[in-house]
């Protein structure tokens, strides 16, 4: 598996879990030795991010304050990274 290089950091979930974002996703990256890899990658909406998380064994509370704090679609989020609106 290849090691991903996202453009954006998002969020980092936990030790063991982050959330980066390239131009067309969402990118769920666990670390294993070696470095980060992704491990989902969601262009669509928070709720199939969350289904992602939920199926990778993501804590629950940890993605719960990621996911509150992106908006309903990849697209949307995108559309804020790039104007500057999104922190």
């Amino acid at each position: 598996m290849e090691k991903t290089t996202p453009d954006r950091l998002v969020a980092r979930i936990d030790d063991d879990w982050a959330l980066a974002a390239d131009s067309l996703q969402w990118i769920l990256q666990r670390r294993r030795a070696g470095g980060w890899r992704g491990v989902s990658f969601v262009s669509s909406s928070k709720d199939i991010l969350a289904r992602c998380m939920r199926e990778k064994g993501v804590p629950p509370d940890a993605a719960a304050v990621v996911l509150a704090g992106l908006p309903n679609t990849f697209r949307q989020w995108r559309h804020g990274y790039l104007t500057g609106s999104q922190p």
